[in-house]
């Protein structure tokens, strides 16, 4: 009986260890090697591993060009469900296991973009450091879709941004805050005086604003287009920092978010309020299918009260 217990509990091992292999091999986008370095492992042993379940149930799991794996059988989409139903469980398990005996230790990863960490999260992070002396807090800057990718993978805790995250059923977001654009140009220059500044007027000047993808771009691009209108970006750039910069320095008219407007560090520079490129939502995104430890909801929470008043 007790040989039985014991190869048993082997084999319940190799089919977690399976499964595991198929799930961070289908959430990393197929790729064995990535799935591997978030598992810590070696590309050839997670091979072995869906070698092993594809031969325990006599059939392919996943759809292979040569050595590549591009997508999931049917019987591998028939699996996925289940397997996902068995992670979730594991993750909410070890998480209330951790937050019974070490409620106040633990480390928390937040993933965002480089204006959420720059101008938005200071004070809260602050006020979490405080709460939470003994939590590990990480930061990681990325662009949106990345940081949709590094919380469905695991790689990261919570997502913080503006695009990309409501667009995957894997995450289940909160609403942040609101927030629009602001133009930055010059104290001394011919539009600084303006309370506001119409399409062709913005148009007609060269520009300085975001990379593609990033605070607001797309609607940005799209509000010209929409409009007839082809302005002369001069300088696409990651963060307001580095537009503010090259504003102030004569090269273009800048677009930026409001958050990221800091008038006591760009003294020569001031802001005007534009409407044409609408209301935009920052949002606060975790997965979907497992809670996190109660010390990340606690730094959701903190999030929320900021802009509650």
């Amino acid at each position: 009986m007790a040989i039985d217990v014991i190869v048993n509990q082997r084999h319940l091992q190799i089919q977690l260890k399976q499964l595991e292999t198929v799930w961070h091999t289908v959430i990393n986008g197929y790729n064995l090697s990535q799935a591997a370095q978030v598992l810590h492992t070696s590309q050839s042993s997670l091979s072995k591993h869906i070698s092993a379940l594809e031969n325990q149930l006599k059939a392919e799991v996943f759809v292979r060009q040569g050595k590549r794996l591009t997508g999931l059988t049917p019987v591998g989409e028939a699996l996925l469900p289940h397997i996902e139903a068995i992670f979730t469980e594991i993750r909410t398990i070890e998480n209330i296991s951790l937050d019974y005996n070490n409620p106040q230790t633990g480390t928390l990863t937040l993933a965002t973009t480089h204006t959420q960490a720059r101008y938005v999260l200071p004070d809260i992070i602050k006020q979490f450091k405080q709460q939470f002396p003994k939590v590990q807090l990480v930061l990681q800057q990325a662009d949106p879709q990345t940081i949709a990718n590094m919380v469905i993978r695991g790689q990261a805790d919570i997502g913080i941004a503006t695009e990309a995250l409501l667009q995957n059923s894997y995450l289940r977001c909160y609403r942040y805050y609101d927030w629009s654009h602001r133009v930055i140009v010059p104290k001394d220059h011919e539009l600084a005086e303006l309370d506001s500044i119409d399409l062709p007027t913005l148009a007609s000047y060269p520009l300085v604003t975001y990379h593609g993808g990033f605070t607001g771009r797309s609607a940005i691009d799209k509000t010209f287009h929409d409009a007839g209108l082809e302005p002369e970006i001069v300088l696409a750039a990651l963060d307001a920092d580095v537009i503010s910069t090259y504003v102030g320095a004569g090269l273009g008219v800048g677009i930026i978010a409001e958050m990221a407007f800091e008038p006591g560090h760009y003294q020569n520079l001031t802001a005007i309020p534009v409407d044409h490129f609408g209301r935009f939502t920052s949002w606060i995104a975790v997965r979907d299918d497992a809670e996190i430890r109660h010390f990340g909801q606690a730094f959701i929470q903190l999030c929320q009260q900021q802009f509650s008043s």
